[in-house]
């Protein structure tokens, strides 16, 4: 994926909502005050896919579960896309709103090699 030096938000936001960015990329395009509502919300995201994985039973070591009481990565690793989608939603209706986004939301995205 490529963007370029005027991308527009709507574009952005339609990255995020297909799972083409991860959430370090959509933090850093949020201010400091917008990303405590994205990291609570990935986190129960993160929270549920666990949860989920859990309930089959099955887990994904021989030892066991290898987060109990925590969030575990694999449900995460095995979700992919979704997960990314996931997250991208939530980010959405943050980045929408201008005063969310950081000011140099752009440059941001340069750093990440998206250009």
């Amino acid at each position: 994926m490529t963007t370029h030096a005027f991308v527009a938000p709507e574009e952005v936001i339609a990255f995020a909502e297909a799972g083409q960015l991860p959430k370090q990329v959509l933090a850093s395009l949020l201010t400091a005050r917008a990303r405590r509502p994205f990291y609570d919300a990935c986190s129960a995201i993160e929270l549920r896919y666990t949860e989920a994985c859990r309930a089959k039973n099955d887990p994904c070591l021989e030892s066991g579960c290898s987060a109990e009481g925590e969030r575990c990565l694999q449900p995460l690793l095995d979700a992919g896309t979704e997960y990314l989608k996931a997250c991208g939603a939530s980010w959405a209706p943050l980045f929408a709103d201008v005063s969310n986004r950081e000011p140099s939301w752009r440059l941001a995205l340069s750093k990440y090699g998206i250009d």
